[in-house]
């Protein structure tokens, strides 16, 4: 049962500041949505095995980095367990993608930039993770220190991304770098940030 009484409104802490929660949100969105060239790939076969694989999981780290930042600005509006159960969600989803991308068969010389995108996720997982678990404590200096680490982790994420695409000649998401600034841009000048 969700405690409504007004004292307990004001009285309770918000575990996440707004303003990092709009810095949070524009680096996750920018940093995930990546984006790419159109240079032309080799052809063999472990490599094109190997684009495919990454071009799906690519869609999906990106559709995870879009819940993310939907749900870093939306958190202002949440109860401290209701964020702790997303975020938790969130973390299963990112130990979910490190897996994924952790079982691709990279050639060699993608080998790093592979590595570097699993660290990342994992790194995302632990992140979301303390904030869950800051969000259950009411612990707001806990989830703004991992809120802090989440935005490095996710910079790791996109230079990777950014590297992975272009050696693969993937194609550029049309606009994502530029509306997911524009948003980010406008929430951040709403809530004062």
């Amino acid at each position: 049962m969700r405690p409504l009484t007004a004292a307990f409104v004001r009285y309770r802490a918000r575990v996440i500041s707004r303003r990092l929660l709009c810095a949070a949100a524009m680096v996750v969105g920018l940093g995930l949505a990546g984006c790419g060239s159109s240079k032309p790939s080799s052809t063999t076969a472990s490599q094109v095995a190997f684009k495919a694989g990454f071009a799906n999981s690519q869609k999906e780290f990106r559709t995870l980095g879009t819940d993310l930042a939907k749900d870093i600005t939306g958190a202002g509006a949440r109860t401290d367990a209701e964020l702790a159960k997303e975020f938790n969600r969130l973390a299963t989803r990112a130990g979910q993608q490190a897996d994924q991308l952790a079982a691709l068969h990279a050639p060699a010389k993608y080998a790093t930039r592979v590595s570097s995108l699993v660290a990342g996720f994992h790194g995302m997982k632990a992140d979301l993770a303390k904030i869950a678990t800051a969000a259950t404590n009411h612990d707001a200096s806990s989830a703004e220190a991992a809120t802090r680490q989440l935005l490095t982790d996710a910079a790791k994420i996109k230079t990777a991304d950014v590297s992975l695409s272009k050696a693969l000649g993937l194609p550029q998401v049309p606009g994502a770098s530029s509306s997911s600034a524009s948003t980010s841009a406008s929430t951040t000048s709403t809530t004062g940030g």
